[in-house]
């Protein structure tokens, strides 16, 4: 299966800053993996994954990452990748370009937004 991202349509997420593409999702592909294209400009709300391990792998650009409570900042630029466990709080700022795969795929409920 060839999956063109210029074909899949963009979402605006104003609350996080950012555009996303689901280009490998639950309905269409697989339960198990997906995929969704994400450029951000701007900081993405604190929250944490309720149903697996998260990949964001940076594309361009570069931003920062706090992964876990009182962690300290990552800075993150293409090339990286970052890990998030399931049910670890984290946080996202920057002017970047990413993939984040999860697995299982990303669901309705997979997210759980933290107060900092």
């Amino acid at each position: 299966m060839l999956i063109r991202l210029d074909e899949v349509p963009d979402i605006e997420v104003p609350d996080n800053d950012l555009v996303m593409k689901h280009a490998i999702n639950r309905e269409d592909h697989s339960r198990d993996l997906s995929v969704t294209w994400v450029r951000i400009d701007g900081r993405h709300r604190r929250l944490a994954s309720t149903t697996g391990d998260r990949v964001y792998y940076v594309i361009e650009g570069e931003g920062r990452f706090q992964v876990g409570d009182d962690a300290p900042w990552l800075r993150a630029a293409a090339g990286d990748l970052v890990l998030i466990p399931k049910d670890v709080p984290y946080e996202l700022e920057g002017r970047l370009a990413y993939l984040v795969i999860n697995g299982p795929a990303f669901g309705s409920g997979s997210d759980r937004y933290v107060e900092a």
